[in-house]
């Protein structure tokens, strides 16, 4: 009579394989860590991959102990790009590796993710932005396998209530709340603004207009990025010609708490205070709107962003790095 196979301690998974009642646990710690640390409601995130999970359409990894969901890795493809979506391990399996493992859940998890990219023959590039939660370090396997690290860090600005104030910029600009009708000259003015800078180098979308398009669709239309707030989102034109110059949006990420999704200035109107009049004004409408709080993300080495976001009182909460790789 043939024996049943026993569950090995530690196994990895096709997520499709799992559904959304299988990660609800892994789910929920993920939420909490979010809100506690990051000020940001998670759920509408955790909804989309629980939908996906269901439909059998989550594409990555699971690390499963003794047959319990410990962490998971997913990805998302975007015509020839592979970009990381997530990797988190409940806090329980962080820094134990797994009984028969060399190495710890996270390493093993995020090793599978990248050989099964590398192993896609249409894919030409890969990224990868995971915020930090208590994992052995992972910047080790990036690095041997070829990607560039780049710094970044987690800014948050505590605000409090104000009235409605006079908006100011440098003389011949205007800012405007956005609408639609910006989304072309916008793809245009960050591929002028991010042309040779490091953030280029980061997210190729940057390179060219159409990337630069879908990048901003994704904050602006789809909830890649918080819900996008128009009424605190301002372009600044170049007043007579309407020509636009610069650029801060914002989205809401939760109750009180907004997101500085992209901040960008033409190349020429840069160093002239228009980036700064430009985050005056949208922090000024977030407070007057009753918002608590605003973060952002900036890259360490763009030293003018850092400081200028010091200046305004933003506060670093978490440090984590971007990483980049072309294939072959």
């Amino acid at each position: 009579m043939a024996v049943a196979p026993q569950l090995a301690p530690f196994e990895l998974v096709d997520l499709r394989q799992l559904r959304a009642r299988d990660l609800a646990p892994l789910l929920e710690e993920e939420r909490r860590l979010w809100a506690e640390e990051l000020h940001w409601d998670y759920r509408p995130s955790a909804e989309v991959i629980r939908r996906h999970a269901d439909a059998g359409t989550l594409p990555g990894v699971a690390a499963l102990v003794g047959g319990q969901v410990a962490g998971y890795s997913f990805y998302i493809l975007d015509d020839t790009k592979g970009i990381i979506g997530d990797l988190y391990v409940l806090r329980p399996y962080r820094r134990q590796p797994p009984t028969g493992a060399a190495a710890g859940v996270a390493t093993l998890l995020l090793e599978h993710t990248l050989e099964t990219l590398e192993s896609s023959p249409r894919l030409r590039r890969l990224e990868a932005q995971i915020i930090p939660c208590g994992t052995e370090p992972l910047a080790p396997v990036f690095l041997a396998r070829d990607f560039r690290s780049f710094p970044r860090v987690f800014l948050y600005k505590e605000l409090r209530p104000q009235a409605p104030r006079a908006e100011s910029a440098p003389a011949g600009v205007a800012l405007r709340v956005w609408e639609d009708s910006y989304f072309q000259p916008m793809a245009g003015l960050i591929v002028a603004a991010y042309r040779g800078h490091v953030d280029s180098r980061i997210n190729d979308q940057y390179g060219t207009s159409g990337g630069a398009l879908r990048f901003l669709k994704n904050i602006v239309v789809f909830p890649g990025c918080g819900i996008f707030l128009a009424e605190t989102s301002l372009v600044a034109v170049e007043v007579g010609t309407e020509r636009l110059l610069g650029a801060a949006l914002t989205s809401r990420v939760a109750a009180g708490v907004a997101h500085v999704t992209q901040v960008c200035v033409a190349p020429e109107r840069q160093g002239q205070g228009l980036g700064r009049a430009l985050m005056q004004a949208v922090l000024a409408r977030l407070a007057g709107r009753g918002y608590r709080g605003v973060s952002l993300t900036v890259t360490a080495e763009n030293e003018r962003a850092v400081q200028l976001y010091y200046k305004l009182g933003f506060q670093v909460i978490k440090g984590f790095a971007a990483f980049a790789r072309d294939l072959g």
